[in-house]
């Protein structure tokens, strides 16, 4: 497999023929000799699990010969265990250029291609194979797992499927085939899959942890960390398990929660708000919430604020969740007497499968965003309901209506949809509309007879264990009133901070936009920044 033509060396000179080609032939003896040596050594690290003294051994034939199949080919695959895939890659394209016909090169940089979210190409590449040689099983596994993850659920199923007519003893098509059911949202079918494969086998990690998220997305914690706790006493370093560790102690973990914010708008209405909360599970299904918060706000007349508490509490179920809470605010405006105010909200989403979800709410609630507003006594009960559905890897499309009445005898409906579309995991790209109208003019608050606005919008998000990123923002045009002209309306928004732990975190928000429905009054430019504080317990 290696490639000596680059170790040949010029004579300088023109000596007679016969020693010119005495000499030359002794020079290739003598580099030979070691770098066959080398190659040995090499190899022998390489089959003895000694990848340190494998990865020395090939770096030095490289230097002698950047050519070498083998050693580019076992250095690019030590790069890509250690997940330095771009520099793999690189190693594997000289590999594969020096043996293009090779199937293990091809089938090895195909499966990287695919490790480094290159899908398409790797696609090509495990297809080029299976043109070549139709049963070859790792192609076919390759090709089906590479579909997978970049969203081709159906694609996917259909390869595994196939796979499993031609063998259906095949563990790991078995395993692909649950693992993309339960992602399509079938979860009773996946968990009856994984657990045929433990029957089979116990201590197969892999589907401890597949069972464990399915359980998860049931919304079983319990039974979901179990199963994490069973795959890390077969490998204590398992980092899917870990993971779904992580998320679902996280998710049943009683939790603390601080925020403050503060809000601006161009009508000189200013607020600084805070809330402090806390959740608490009680069983697997039920989990219990409170909260108490507080506002003072003011305009260039008038002071006014507010303290309130709520509690309620949560039940979940498979694809359902319904959440109801009650509680009381008392309104302090500067000239008018207090007053209390009774607030209570309902909410049940819906999710059939993962590519669905509905939604429907119901909530009371003293109408107190700004100082003459707590003045005026007024209170408002709204119903909205949505859905989201995905039809294509990547894709959301969501939608919704909503209705709202207030004490002044006034009332709201309105309108919204978009659909978002990811690009990678970190990047998405939308559109985004809305249109509410008002039965009659209100005092004090931003009432059109008809307010609409569309807009693109896109954003980058960035989450790691240490670390929660993101940004946002949106360009498009707004027209308030039916005779109203269309107004350029724009929107950035931005979060950052640190987290850690098991769902520990700080975020800093920022909001900066010239949406009339932003503001309370529909003021020309509405900006809001804050700070919040979760602690797991």
């Amino acid at each position: 497999m290696r490639d000596r033509s680059s170790s040949r060396a010029p004579c300088k000179t023109r000596p007679p023929v016969g020693s010119v080609g005495f000499r030359c032939l002794a020079f290739l003896f003598l580099i030979s000799t070691p770098l066959a040596g080398q190659q040995r050594e090499a190899d022998e690290a390489w089959t003895q699990g000694r990848h340190d003294a494998a990865r020395a051994g090939y770096q030095r034939i490289l230097a002698q010969n950047p050519r070498d199949v083998l050693a580019n080919l076992r250095l690019g695959v030590l790069l890509s265990w250690e997940g330095k895939l771009d520099s793999s890659l690189v190693f594997l394209s000289r590999a594969r250029a020096g043996a293009p016909t090779d199937f293990e090169i091809r089938l090895t940089q195909a499966r990287v291609m695919a490790w480094n979210r290159e899908y398409d190409a790797a696609v090509v590449r495990y297809d080029s194979l299976l043109r070549e040689r139709p049963g070859l099983r790792e192609a076919s596994l390759g090709r089906a797992r590479t579909l997978s993850w970049a969203g081709r659920l159906d694609e996917s199923l259909a390869m595994y499927q196939r796979m499993l007519v031609a063998d259906s003893s095949d563990r790991d098509a078995r395993f692909g085939r649950a693992q993309v059911t339960a992602w399509k949202g079938d979860l009773a079918a996946a968990e009856r899959d994984y657990r045929k494969l433990l029957a089979q086998n116990s201590r197969d990690v892999e589907a401890r942890v597949g069972l464990g998220y399915v359980y998860f997305w049931q919304g079983r914690e319990d039974a979901a960390i179990r199963q994490a706790g069973y795959a890390l006493s077969i490998d204590s370093t398992h980092k899917t398990a870990l993971e779904l560790r992580r998320v679902a102690t996280e998710s049943r973990a009683s939790s603390v929660e601080l925020s403050a914010y503060w809000s601006h708008d161009s009508d000189d209405n200013t607020s600084f708000w805070q809330t402090l909360g806390s959740s608490t599970p009680v069983g697997e299904d039920f989990a219990l919430f409170a909260s108490v918060n507080a506002l003072e706000t003011s305009d260039p007349v008038r002071d006014a604020a507010r303290i309130g508490a709520e509690a309620g509490g949560s039940w979940s179920r498979g694809g359902l969740q319904i959440t109801g809470a009650a509680g009381a605010r008392r309104l302090m405006p500067e000239v008018s007497p207090d007053r209390t105010a009774a607030t209570y909200r309902a909410r049940i989403g819906f999710r059939p499968t993962a590519r669905l979800g509905l939604s429907a709410g119901f909530s009371r609630l003293p109408f107190d965003e700004t100082a003459l507003l707590i003045e005026r006594e007024l209170d408002m009960e709204s119903f909205e309901g949505g859905f989201d559905v995905k039809p294509l890897a990547g894709l959301t499309v969501y939608g919704g209506a909503g209705a709202l009445w207030l004490s002044d005898g006034n009332s709201r409906t309105n309108f919204f949809g978009g659909l978002n579309q990811k690009i990678g995991r970190k990047l998405f790209v939308g559109v985004f509309g809305r249109t509410l109208s008002y039965d009659e003019q209100g005092v004090g608050y931003f009432s059109p007879d008809r307010f609409s606005v569309l807009e693109v919008v896109a954003g980058y998000a960035h989450e790691s264990r240490t670390l929660l990123a993101s940004v946002s923002g949106g360009l498009g045009a707004q027209q308030i009133g039916q005779e109203g002209a269309a107004q350029t309306e724009w929107h950035l928004e931005g979060r950052a901070g640190p987290r850690w732990g098991s769902g520990n975190k700080i975020e800093l928000f920022g909001l900066i936009t010239n949406s009339a429905v932003s503001s309370t009054t529909g003021a020309f430019r509405y900006g809001s920044a804050g700070v919040t504080i979760r602690l797991v317990l």
